[in-house]
């Protein structure tokens, strides 16, 4: 099974970023300014299905295939799942260089994070430096590596990555999913669904979404670690320790449910056996986390830090809703009422123990998050949508497997015979009626995910990149200054990481690895930077009148505090500069020129706090505070690019 993983994932690598390459040459019109990419992605993914469907039934009835048939039908049905990725999601960014959701909201702090691993790969903090990392950041990691081998910048490279990650995750479930029901139909039509799925309800958050798609899986290997299985105790420990350098929230939710069902066979057996197993996988799989996790928890029961439980800050409407996937579409929601039913009635069989086990703790998890809100903080039950789906549609697929296996020897007695006034042939002809009916609702489900995900689409169109060109080739914002603000910086420093800068430019620090003195937003804070005391002390800076006030009381922040001071800032405002010649609104300098600063001038400087306001929703407040100009007017080495002023300390 290793063997064919690895070669499923390699080959999903290849013709993943092959597929990206092409699609990066090709001049695409905007997503939401053309039906082109609409119309290509669901030929795509159509044909996708359909030929996985067709490898499938005659992989199932071959008629006197040869090797190279053989090999062909199962190259499709491996690297099916990986080319639904692309049709689903890839197709529809054809025509843009970034990512779901662009460099808004959250995706602006991912990005920043594998910028910084793009630059300097390790398990260092995003924003802070010196800082080990409180986010799980083996994704971000492995994406640095990626980056420096293609000579992407970390923000180009987000975009392929997470195709390539989420295509290979997709392939490599075939192999599993074939281990786990000895039926490569089987697998096939479980890892389609699962791929289509994934893209369904939350393509945009990559290494989150990898480790949902193996958690099905992941709940059946468990079942069968406890009873005594020393293989799936290993792959139990590895998805475990991988997981929780990923995603944590899915990893908790698989180790519950893996305690859950070791309980259950210590009290069936009357033996402390699956115990000691369930142990044996905790201490496993905690061995591989400590290697992301381990200097954040040292560091954080050896150092001041602020509280660590703000990231559970955060309670949308989704998560004071119960999760139920059979309303969301007509296909899935058919398929969940089958596994449901199944799992009742079959709930005795390992693997769909295993299951519903899994499905149970999921549900527990989202109700627990909503009454622990009076504790004032969540459990983030509003993410466990996406392992609910999965779980429920993996099982729907098995179901109708299961009936398959069980119903369909019956159709060739000649009882059913005579009933159904059928040939010897009905198992096959119920077999292909099954194949058509699957892949029809695959299709209708599968190409309807870029309609769902249109506003997360036009936001990768309609925000710029790193080099200030947007997607839908509308002129770009104030990201137009980002490579002048850049220059002034390098060509004072040399340097972009270890270069401390104080910016609420949230973009600015997604494309350019620059440390940041203060984090984006508290929720994604590194609790050992005291993001609400650096607050604190930032506005309190805007309090001076003195220029010597506002150093000296950075120089005490990093003496008392271990705050390296920051190295510049960049702030909006207006200094004082000789005229130019051309006074137009132009984004950039004439002739690549900054004007000539000739004083701080009268005004003041703005910089934007963002506050922890929960339990109210939104659950961020933005800010702005002021600091006087003249506190610029000694120490500092003043720029005017743009709207911004870039202070750099002298």
């Amino acid at each position: 099974m290793l063997r064919n993983m690895a070669l499923a994932g390699g080959a999903a690598t290849v013709a993943t970023l092959a597929c990206w390459m092409v699609l990066n040459r090709i001049n695409f019109p905007a997503f939401s300014h053309s039906n082109v990419l609409r119309g290509l992605a669901t030929a795509g993914t159509t044909l996708v299905i359909v030929a996985a469907a067709v490898a499938c039934y005659y992989w199932v009835h071959p008629r006197g295939r040869g090797k190279a048939a053989a090999f062909l039908m199962s190259a499709i049905i491996h690297l099916a799942p990986a080319a639904l990725v692309v049709t689903s999601v890839g197709l529809p960014l054809g025509g843009t260089r970034l990512y779901l959701d662009g460099v808004s909201v959250d995706q602006a702090f991912r990005t920043q994070f594998l910028t910084r691993m793009a630059d300097t790969p390790g398990w260092h903090d995003m924003a802070y430096v010196g800082e080990p990392s409180f986010y799980p950041g083996l994704w971000f990691f492995t994406g640095g590596i990626f980056a420096k081998i293609t000579g992407l910048a970390g923000w180009a490279a987000y975009q392929p990555w997470a195709l390539i990650t989420l295509a290979v995750t997709g392939s490599m479930l075939v192999p599993v999913w074939q281990r786990l029901t000895n039926s490569v139909a089987v697998a096939s039509a479980v890892s389609l669904t699962t791929v289509a799925v994934t893209m369904f309800y939350a393509p945009e958050e990559p290494y989150a979404a990898i480790v949902a798609m193996g958690l099905p899986a992941a709940l059946i290997l468990g079942y069968r670690a406890v009873r005594g299985s020393h293989l799936a105790v290993l792959g139990m420990v590895i998805y475990l320790g991988l997981s929780a350098n990923l995603y944590t929230l899915y990893t908790g939710l698989s180790a519950l449910s893996v305690v859950v069902l070791a309980v259950m066979a210590a009290f069936a057996a009357r033996s402390i056996a699956p115990l000691v197993r369930l142990a044996v996988m905790g201490v496993g799989s905690m061995l591989i986390a400590l290697v992301g996790w381990g200097p954040y928890v040292l560091a954080i029961l050896t150092e001041p830090h602020g509280p660590t439980g703000t990231a559970q800050h955060y309670l949308p409407e989704s998560g004071t809703e119960i999760p139920v996937p059979f309303f969301h579409a007509v296909s899935i929601g058919i398929l969940s009422f089958i596994a449901l039913v199944w799992l009742v009635l079959r709930y005795r069989k390992q693997d769909v123990a295993g299951l519903g086990v899994g499905l149970v703790v999921c549900y527990c998890w989202v109700v627990a998050s909503m009454m622990i809100t009076v504790l004032g903080t969540t459990l983030l039950g509003f993410r466990v949508e996406l392992p609910i789906a999965l779980i429920l549609t993996t099982a729907g697929v098995l179901a109708i497997a299961d009936w398959r296996l069980v119903q369909g020897p019956k159709l060739q007695t000649l009882e059913s015979l005579q009933v159904l006034g059928a040939g010897p042939a009905a198992a096959k002809a119920i077999t292909r009626a099954m194949a058509v009916i699957l892949a029809v609702s695959c299709v209708h489900y599968a190409t309807s995910i870029p309609s769902i995900k249109e506003d997360k689409i036009d936001l990768a169109y309609t925000d710029a990149d790193g080099d200030a060109i947007r997607g839908d080739r509308q002129p770009a914002d104030s990201t137009a200054y980002y490579a002048a603000v850049d220059e002034v910086l390098m060509d004072h420093f040399g340097q972009r990481s270890g270069t401390v800068v104080l910016t609420d430019e949230q973009h600015f620090m997604s494309f350019y690895p620059y440390h940041s003195y203060q984090a984006m937003t508290a929720h994604y804070a590194n609790p050992l930077g005291e993001f609400a005391r650096r607050n604190a002390a930032i506005e309190e800076w805007t309090t001076f009148s003195e220029p010597e006030e506002l150093t000296e009381a950075m120089d005490a922040a990093e003496t008392s505090d271990g705050w390296a001071r920051p190295d510049a800032l960049i702030l909006r405002g207006q200094l004082d500069v000789e005229p130019v010649k051309d006074d137009s609104a132009s984004l950039l300098p004439e002739n690549g020129e900054l004007p000539k600063v000739t004083g701080t001038g009268d005004d003041e400087f703005t910089f934007t706090l963002a506050d922890d306001i929960y339990p109210n929703s939104p659950n961020v407040q933005f800010r702005t505070v002021a600091f006087p100009a003249e506190l610029f007017s000694e120490g500092w080495e003043l720029h005017q690019v743009g709207p911004y002023v870039v202070a750099i300390r002298v």
